[in-house]
């Protein structure tokens, strides 16, 4: 059974957490111009729910085109977003909460136990719900100082993709098992945290709001959880894949707590550039399973902007990051190719 209007509403809201967006005031144009690249995938992703809304997610459309990069698009999609959940625990705790000695480490460890347990107990839903209209009623800027700024970015198509890092989070949304219906959700939320980006770009949030961002940053973490653990689950059928996913989690956060620095920096890097992988790889196969015109023009605006964050991944990273960023990119491949060889052999005997 799917999720009800109000929780698939409360899920897509998260999923483009606005409240972070609202305070990170960022030049306007800079933000519109984020949300403007970021939109041909919005409205692909609406067409897809349009059709067909589970939450095995881009996975469940890929298949169809193609079984090997289809494979290829999910590993790729799992790493980044299990690592995803992993550092931004930390970047909650450490970050934005600013904490230190035994308050940050019960700090990451609850976080990471509370979002297990809520996903685990299929409370997650619920959970959203609440948050995302926080979040909504928080990015209201009532109260808050009249500045607009004026940070001029050297590079702007850098701050472009920085800026459109949360919104390319819209993603997450085919991964949920909702009524078609209700696809309009998904333009309503993107819009809603794009506008509330940009207004955000005119007013300086006061310093209880900057803190409680961590409302949206948390939202984010237990949307990418529930999307995860429904594909292992629900698409996959792995009866220990919530065990598995809760382990694995608990594990990366204990790991992180030994040098939260040196985790967050060796784990952000390969976790953007898996998702630019999988992203570029998930946009033509749902063109083609859509077998659209508008679908493929589409994609090919989506593939031009995943195209370019990934070189931008590439050409910045250094060292061992570099090396991390590239191994984000070879395993999956390698592994998708793999999988399929080895059902190919199977095939044939």
């Amino acid at each position: 059974m799917g999720l009800n209007k109000s929780l698939l509403l409360g899920y897509v809201v998260a999923c483009v957490s606005p409240l972070p967006l609202a305070i990170s005031h960022e030049d306007p144009l800079i933000s519109a111009l984020s949300a403007l690249a970021i939109s041909p995938l919005a409205i692909l992703i609406y067409l897809l729910a349009r059709s067909k809304w589970s939450s095995g997610g881009f996975y469940s459309y890929s298949k169809h085109v193609s079984p090997t990069l289809a494979r290829i698009q999910l590993y790729s999609w799992l790493l980044s977003y299990v690592l995803y959940v992993a550092y931004t625990v930390d970047y909650i705790s450490f970050y934005v909460l600013n904490l230190s000695g035994s308050g940050s480490i019960v700090m990451v460890l609850s976080l990471s136990a509370i979002a297990s347990v809520l996903v685990a107990s299929g409370s997650v839903y619920v959970a959203l719900l609440a948050t995302s209209m926080a979040q909504i009623a928080l990015s209201i800027p009532m109260g808050w100082r009249f500045s607009p700024s004026t940070f001029v970015p050297s590079h702007p198509f850098t701050a472009i993709l920085s800026s459109g890092l949360l919104l390319i989070c819209i993603s997450l949304a085919p991964y949920a098992s909702g009524d078609e219906r209700y696809a309009w959700v998904i333009p309503f939320a993107f819009a809603l945290s794009s506008v509330f980006t940009v207004i955000g770009g005119f007013f300086v949030a006061p310093s209880f709001v900057v803190y409680l961002q961590s409302i949206g940053q948390y939202s984010i973490i237990l949307a990418e959880y529930a999307a995860v653990r429904g594909v292992l689950v629900d698409e996959l059928r792995l009866r220990e894949g919530t065990v598995g996913l809760v382990v694995l989690v608990m594990i990366l956060s204990v790991v992180s707590l030994f040098n939260y620095g040196l985790f967050y920096d060796l784990t952000i890097v390969p976790s953007i550039a898996a998702l630019y992988l999988s992203l570029a790889l998930a946009a033509p196969l749902s063109a083609a399973y859509l077998k659209s015109s508008l679908a493929y023009v589409l994609a090919f605006l989506s593939m031009a902007f995943f195209g370019y964050g990934l070189l931008n991944v590439l050409t910045t990273a250094r060292g061992i990051y570099l090396i991390d960023a590239i191994l984000a990119l070879v395993a999956p491949a390698s592994l998708g190719l793999a999988v399929g060889w080895a059902k190919h052999i199977r095939g044939r005997r």
